[in-house]
């Protein structure tokens, strides 16, 4: 069977490699150069450090993501801690959360009694595990309800849950739906005590990426960059091609203007692995309006901010940080992560959830990290920013609210032979890494349950299933 997988994102390369590691033909089909989707890396023209678009984290329960990057040969790149430990720092300077290595949940229940916050804080983080472990699923609420359900007073919420619910949801608890927080809980603190420890990358995330595609490419199958999609063939209700622009890709055809040749792929099934926005454009006209595709229009984004800043000295003197009470909420230092320590020191700044930080001026959001620095980090007195830049991404997650819980699809559709992959599916999961890879290895899940499926019944009806194989044409 043939595949096209449209979106050189996780979502797409989980489906791509999946299938083709089954011996089917698959093409993948990316409209930028550069592969990753919203998790990807460029080389800073400066330094020739990885700056990746928006820092991505890991926990070790990304189960299927870690088992993606051991198949391709990738865990070089991936440094993981054997237990928990995340830290904060404020005006009374760092504390810790550092979980022991028990038996889930009494590593979390240990951690949390190391934690310098008050004991009453302690007591109603407790109460939220117990609510997990053994209440009723959170269906419908948002997180903020959720929450005073379950008991969880201001300063908890401010101290514990809110920083780590913005960073996993990236969207504010009175507009998320609690079920998402609920499903990372579950699957991050109740099950194996390795499951709640952070995973780190040694490079951008477009190194990464990249290792995932040689190894998909190096075992028969096909990346086309610069190839933009603009539309889906269907006839007579299933899915034949894909056409799209193949944009120039070497620097002669670029210097002579080029300009992109309309192409076909055509395909026994279409795996689309990119956002909900963007397959609205793809779609026939008479499909737009039809389930599940009619909801796609109300599937919104929720906009990060980062902030990368390269400093004369070392300030930061841990790997990363959470900065309490401030407009940056994390900081990661690159460099450390990256293997080199010593100035310049290469920190990364994250606002989630950045509504009203997207809008500010490039100025402000460096002097509002710069300023997070000098007020919880005492080196910082005589440090020199030496350069920093700020990314913007409006549209780094889906909205996660509990009137789109319910809208999110599976990978089937109405047009018979296309699937849906993409961390805005219905996956379980907030906008993650683990999503995206998750709802990819389904949808490649559910191609080959329809290859076979077409393989057994009439011929007639197979189109070029049976009739053909492979192959591209131009239109």
């Amino acid at each position: 069977m043939k595949v096209v997988v449209v979106g050189g994102g996780f979502a797409g390369f989980a489906a791509a490699v999946a299938l083709q590691e089954r011996r089917h033909e698959v093409v993948l089909l990316e409209r930028r150069g550069v592969l990753g989707g919203r998790a990807t890396s460029s080389r800073d023209a400066v330094t020739g450090e990885d700056v990746d678009n928006g820092t991505h984290l890991m926990l070790g329960a990304y189960t299927a993501t870690l088992e993606l990057v051991r198949r391709v040969g990738a865990s070089d790149l991936v440094l993981a801690q054997d237990d928990l430990k995340l830290e904060w720092v404020d005006e009374k300077g760092v504390t810790a959360l550092e979980c022991p290595p028990l038996r889930a949940p009494l590593h979390l229940l240990a951690g949390l009694f190391g934690l310098r916050v008050p004991l009453s804080v302690k007591l109603q983080a407790i109460r939220m595990g117990l609510a997990v472990r053994f209440g009723r699923r959170p269906e419908g609420l948002t997180l903020a309800e959720y929450f005073r359900r379950c008991g969880q007073g201001e300063a908890a919420r401010r101290l514990l849950w809110d920083p780590l619910a913005l960073a996993v949801l990236n969207e504010p608890v009175e507009r998320a739906a609690a079920i998402l927080f609920h499903r990372v809980y579950q699957e991050a603190f109740l099950r194996d005590h390795r499951a709640s420890g952070l995973v780190f990358l040694r490079r951008g995330w477009g190194a990464l990426v990249e290792r995932v595609a040689s190894y998909f490419e190096g075992r028969g199958g096909v990346v086309r960059r610069g190839a933009r999609v603009e539309g889906l063939v269907v006839e007579s209700g299933r899915v034949r091609g894909v056409g799209y622009g193949q944009r120039a890709r070497t620097r002669e055809e670029v210097a002579a203007g080029r300009p992109a040749e309309a192409r076909l792929e055509t395909a026994d099934a279409v795996v689309s692995a990119v956002p909900a926005h963007a397959l609205t454009g793809l779609l026939p006209e008479e499909w737009r309006s039809r389930p599940p595709f009619a909801a796609l229009a109300r599937f919104g984004g929720s906009p990060i901010v980062s902030v990368e800043m390269w400093l004369d000295r070392v300030v930061v003197e841990r790997p990363m940080l959470g900065l309490r009470d401030c407009e940056m909420e994390w900081v990661f230092d690159k460099g450390r992560l990256y293997g080199r320590e010593g100035a310049p020191q290469h920190l990364a700044f994250i606002v989630s959830s950045a509504y009203r930080s997207a809008s500010k001026a490039n100025a402000d959001l460096v002097a509002a990290a710069e300023g997070a620095l000098r007020r919880y980090f005492p080196a910082m007195a005589g440090a020199t920013v030496e350069r920093a830049l700020v990314q913007r991404d409006p549209r780094a997650t889906f909205a996660s609210s509990p009137e789109l819980e319910a809208l999110r699809p599976g990978p089937d559709t109405e047009i018979a032979g296309l699937f849906l992959a993409g961390d805005w599916t219905d996956t379980g999961l907030p906008a993650t890494i683990e999503g995206a890879v998750r709802s990819g290895l389904r949808a490649a899940q559910h191609a080959r349950a329809f290859g076979m499926t077409a393989r057994e019944g009439d011929p007639r009806d197979c189109g070029p299933l049976v009739a053909r194989r492979g192959g591209s044409s131009s239109g």
